[in-house]
């Protein structure tokens, strides 16, 4: 019992540090890859790290939950001030997307496409489940930057956020959607 607590342990740490570390990557690389489509800092027409938001809770739950705050709380810092609304938005990063995904998975439509493993996922669950995450993510990260004068990021820039964020969302969930027999093989 005991090495199973252990190996799971295990897992679920090296699911925290992967999603992390994607996150990071995605984040600086969306910096220099997009660097045109930026409108303010934390706000792009594209934003890749957006698409790791819904790909993270559907394929590892709660680590992958906590692995987009450790990911967030180690790139935001890096271009805006740390105070209470930038580790609001650091925390709710995860959140969000988990949010959705509950409430997603009470619906009987989409309860049996969002699976660990999306085999039966359809475009019409990913275009719904990578609207709501870009909208709930937006929405909240919008109001914590309206909460603090030190954020160099416009309050009213909640739309094209959340443009950003659908489109990496979208764009990452489709793909995955395609390879997700070949990936959830190697994750379980």
């Amino acid at each position: 019992m005991n090495l199973l607590m252990l190996d799971r342990i295990y897992k679920n740490t090296v699911y925290v540090l992967l999603v992390a570390a994607i996150w990071t990557v995605l984040f600086f690389a969306n910096g220099y890859i997009f660097d045109a489509a930026e409108v303010a800092p934390l706000v792009s027409f594209v934003f890749l790290p957006a698409a790791l938001r819904p790909v993270a809770v559907l394929l590892f739950g709660v680590p992958g939950v906590i692995g987009l705050i450790l990911g967030a709380a180690l790139t935001i810092p890096a271009i805006e001030v740390v105070n209470t609304s930038t580790i609001l938005m650091v925390i709710f990063n995860g959140l969000a997307a988990w949010a959705v995904l509950t409430v997603m998975r009470s619906f009987s439509a989409f309860r049996s496409e969002l699976t660990a493993d999306m085999a039966g996922l359809s475009l019409r669950t990913i275009m719904v489940f990578a609207a709501l995450t870009a909208f709930v993510s937006s929405t909240t990260n919008s109001f914590f930057i309206s909460l603090s004068p030190d954020l160099s990021t416009s309050a009213g820039l909640a739309l094209p956020m959340m443009i950003g964020d659908a489109i990496g969302a979208l764009l990452m969930l489709y793909l995955l959607s395609i390879f997700s027999p070949t990936i959830a093989r190697y994750l379980k």
